[in-house]
């Protein structure tokens, strides 16, 4: 049986820490690159249309 409580305590690798330009705990350390703004893969902050509502 997994999945349960005792899974709960194996869970102290930290995948995602805070980016330096936007804030968020979003920048990936395995990758190196924000999932949120696009620190490290692209110069311009990821935006996209589909996340503000359309009037």
């Amino acid at each position: 049986m997994v999945k349960g409580t005792p899974s709960m305590g194996k869970r102290q690798k930290r995948s995602h820490i805070k980016c330096r330009r936007c804030g968020s705990v979003s920048f990936s350390l395995h990758a190196k690159y924000c999932v949120a703004c696009g620190f490290g893969k692209s110069r311009r902050m990821r935006a996209y249309a589909w996340r503000e509502k359309k009037p």
